[in-house]
């Protein structure tokens, strides 16, 4: 299926996941697409590998859970979020030095926490990753101060000229 993109996502400038000038992280682009879902397209370097050519756990995990929360930003604007808890299920190994899509959206939205549920794409269709996770709102007038980032860049867009592209559209599930 393929998903309209609204707009390219912020990045920080030190993320491990997003982070514009961190040389070790994965200078993964977010976008929103047009239903809410947050759209992650990376591909990882042998610098993020556990074993030769496949994707370290922890670096899937980061990149999930980057893509489920920022999923709550298209929800409720303005608002960040702390992970509370973030349960993976590793499908299929992840090869590195390939492009992949995560997708990530809100599953349920409470006073102070909201759920979401998220997945990464290998090229082939398979479904190489699922995750839910809790995640605890900072309100729009508590994320700047709750904030680590001194500095964010509002589109990659500004340090290179990269297209954006009109849709996101994740290969289809292969049985």
């Amino acid at each position: 299926m393929k998903y309209k993109i609204r707009n390219r996502m912020s990045n920080s400038t030190g993320c491990f996941v997003c982070g514009t000038d961190n040389e070790g992280g994965l200078n993964a682009d977010f976008y929103a697409l047009e239903n809410n879902e947050c759209a992650c397209i990376f591909t990882a370097k042998k610098v993020h590998e556990g074993h030769p050519g496949i994707l370290h756990g922890g670096v899937i995990c980061a990149i999930l859970d980057e893509t489920v929360g920022r999923a709550m930003h298209l929800v409720q604007p303005g608002t960040s979020a702390y992970t509370i808890e973030l349960k993976v299920n590793f499908l299929k190994t992840i090869p590195s030095r390939v492009e992949c899509v995560a997708m990530g959206r809100v599953s349920e939205v409470g006073e102070k926490v909201y759920k979401a549920v998220g997945e990464i794409f290998l090229p082939t269709g398979q479904k190489a990753a699922t995750c839910e996770g809790v995640y605890f709102i900072i309100p729009p007038e508590k994320v700047h101060e709750s904030s680590t980032y001194h500095e964010a860049i509002p589109s990659r867009t500004i340090l290179t000229e990269i297209e954006i592209p009109d849709f996101v559209e994740p290969p289809k599930t292969k049985k």
